[in-house]
């Protein structure tokens, strides 16, 4: 299937859902609290591969990645731990290249 394909069989299910989990989410009874999207919006935005996993931009994980390390590194720096806090580091050198690569 191609892209195109994969965004209308996407669109398709939901709208099918929705159709379905309306009356329900209507109910006073039901625990899950509801609201309509914006007018403007339409659909969510959504990148997918041919298999249905969800696409993540690199730079994006690496950034991550990054943060996460910073806050183990504050950590450690207030454990004392400076052995971990050295091997920290050259991981920490290593992704900051891959990320200035992109």
């Amino acid at each position: 299937m191609t892209n195109d394909q994969l965004e209308l069989l996407s669109d398709m299910i939901v709208d099918k859902l929705y159709a379905q989990l309306r009356p329900l989410l209507r109910n006073d009874n039901y625990p899950i609290a509801f609201e309509e999207m914006s007018p403007g919006l339409t659909s969510l935005h959504k990148d997918i591969d041919a298999f249905g996993n969800a696409k993540f931009i690199e730079k994006d994980t690496l950034a991550r990645q990054l943060t996460e390390l910073m806050i183990t590194k504050e950590r450690l720096m207030e454990e004392e731990n400076y052995e971990l806090l050295q091997e920290l580091q050259e991981i920490y050198e290593k992704i900051k290249a891959d990320y200035d690569k992109l």
